[in-house]
């Protein structure tokens, strides 16, 4: 009863009536018979892609749309039983009708012991549709592919994209407008919000956030959720090897790091570490969608496995949230590696950096998009307003990489600069950050 009780309280407490919601670009289906599932880091905005669902469900009545949070402090500790007594419940206060489907949104649905199978057995009959998210300190893209056994589909929600960030902030262009631009004050003004972009990064509440002071206290309690949370409680690893490792990997974002050097690190600081538990929290970290990474491109599994791995994290407000220091063209490139995990999801394309060692420093190109066999996509990133800026540091590497892997299609993704410009039989598009983020 005392469930019961529980499940008739939260179900009966939820009301859309006053939340704000604003449409992300992310196109979630209304209507399959597959299971759906959200994924991606805390904060990112998953719990309201389902808010907008639930609003859009025009010709479904409200009494045929259960919504449960499974963090409320009312739900503790339930297990696949419970979740039948929430479906009696539901029945009992809303009276589906039984004509039209009945839809089922289920948040944080990982403190559920033994979820899948319920979920599992739900699904069979036909009836529901589903949408399931959580936190991605539990519920996590691999796990649901062995709870859900290929009955998902899987869509991941990061921060907001540029364009995203530029509707929350009243500014929506459309790609004709994009183009336009051309005028310094229209620029100027749009360098401004890229600016506040890359400096802030782009979780929604940051976003929304006006006072500066706040939205530092916000990354940092964001920062500190991953580190204690979504790691360390995942991981059962020390706390403070697992807050040493990740201060350590976000401060080196764009930049190679290898368990080696994180070791030395760590043994420099005094802990004793085994090179194992580093590879475990790295694991965690992009399990978390905290870090993303690249290998370096090769044909073979053991140079991609013994060469160093480049970092990203998952929002340039991280590296605020740890007081990181660097320089503006590791802060673009950052950004282009999220917006790249962001286009390139589930579309069966790799990203690697290309690198030859040995050559002089700076022999390198920043992103190798593979597809297949083939690679699609050569791109290298500098922080440039000019023609005059472009180090010839950044091209001949890009030409390099062109000839060896049989790619012409190459990109330079600039701060502010864009132009075609042929380097003998080699054409490279020079074009400014953002544009390309809004494309």
């Amino acid at each position: 009863m005392a469930r019961e009780n529980d499940f008739r309280y939260v179900i009966s407490n939820f009301d859309l009536e006053n939340v704000h919601v604003i449409k992300r670009n992310i196109d979630i289906p209304i209507s399959t018979d597959r299971i759906i599932t959200v994924t991606g880091p805390r904060r990112a905005g998953k719990t309201y892609c389902l808010f907008y669902l639930i609003r859009n469900l025009n010709d479904i009545p409200s009494r045929n749309i259960l919504y449960v949070n499974f963090e409320s402090e009312r739900l503790r500790n339930l297990d696949a039983n419970d979740l039948e007594t929430m479906m009696k419940v539901f029945y009992e206060i809303d009276s589906p009708d039984q004509s039209k489907p009945v839809y089922l949104f289920l948040d944080e649905i990982q403190n559920v012991k033994d979820w899948g199978r319920w979920v599992r057995s739900i699904a069979d009959r036909k009836k529901f549709s589903i949408y399931i998210s959580g936190s991605s300190s539990k519920l996590l893209s691999r796990e649901i592919a062995t709870a859900l056994r290929g009955r998902s589909i899987d869509f991941m929600v990061l921060p907001l994209s540029f364009k995203e960030f530029l509707k929350f902030k009243g500014m929506e262009l459309n790609r004709e407008e994009v183009e336009r631009i051309s005028f310094r004050d229209e620029r100027g003004m749009l360098l401004n919000k890229l600016n506040e972009y890359i400096t802030w990064g782009a979780y929604p509440e940051v976003v929304l956030e006006r006072d500066e002071s706040i939205k530092a206290k916000i990354l940092e309690s964001y920062y500190q959720s991953t580190v204690y949370k979504d790691i360390g409680e995942r991981t059962g690893i020390n706390q403070a090897i697992v807050s040493e490792s990740l201060l350590y990997f976000a401060q080196n974002y764009s930049k190679y790091v290898s368990v080696s050097k994180t070791y030395n690190y760590l043994k420099g600081l005094g802990y004793r570490v085994s090179k194992q538990t580093i590879i475990g929290v790295l694991n965690a970290a992009k399990e978390s969608f905290f870090l993303f990474n690249t290998e370096i491109f090769s044909r073979s599994v053991k140079n991609r496995m013994q060469y160093p791995k480049k970092v990203y994290v998952v929002d340039t407000g991280m590296v605020r949230a740890v007081k990181a220091e660097g320089s503006a063209g590791r802060l673009i490139e950052n950004e282009v590696m999220v917006e790249l995990t962001r286009r390139l999801r589930g579309s069966g394309s790799e990203i690697y950096y290309w690198k030859k060692y040995g050559r002089a420093e700076g022999a390198e190109v920043d992103f190798v998009v593979k597809e297949g066999i083939w690679v699609k996509q050569l791109i290298q990133v500098t922080y440039a307003s000019s023609e005059e800026e472009i180090n010839e540091r950044e091209i001949t590497p890009l030409l390099n990489a062109s000839e060896e892997l049989r790619c012409n299609n190459l990109t330079v993704i600039t701060y502010d600069y864009g132009a075609e410009i042929e380097y003998g039989n080699k054409k490279v598009i020079f074009i400014p950050l953002w544009k390309w983020l809004l494309q």
